[in-house]
């Protein structure tokens, strides 16, 4: 099972958009001593593509109905080896990612 570690883009409200040089710094805190965001054109426009790519369903269907038919006339077979061998790979990438203890 795999985590999705991406980062969800704020919310509209709690970032402005400006135009021009200086845009992408942070403003002073104001004097109620509340933080501030300002954001660039592009850095918004960006964040807003990456939403609509993390809405896009990438399931292939033709294939999602094919193992359904198989699974339901007892075709669908299982190739322990291959499977197996993904166990192993997805096991060395997890203990790779791994901070080691001294």
């Amino acid at each position: 099972m795999k985590i999705d570690k991406r980062i969800t883009p704020p919310a509209a409200s709690k970032a402005s958009a400006t135009k021009g040089k200086g845009g992408g710094k942070t403003s002073a805190p104001t004097a109620g001593g509340s933080d501030s965001l300002a954001l660039t054109e592009s850095s918004t426009r960006v964040r807003t593509l990456e939403a609509q790519l993390a809405a896009v369903d990438i399931t292939d269907v033709g294939k999602v109905e094919a193992v359904k038919a198989a699974l339901a006339d007892g075709s669908f077979t299982v190739d322990a080896e291959v499977v197996a061998d993904r166990l192993i790979d997805h096991t060395k990438e997890a203990l790779r990612k791994r901070p080691r203890k001294k």
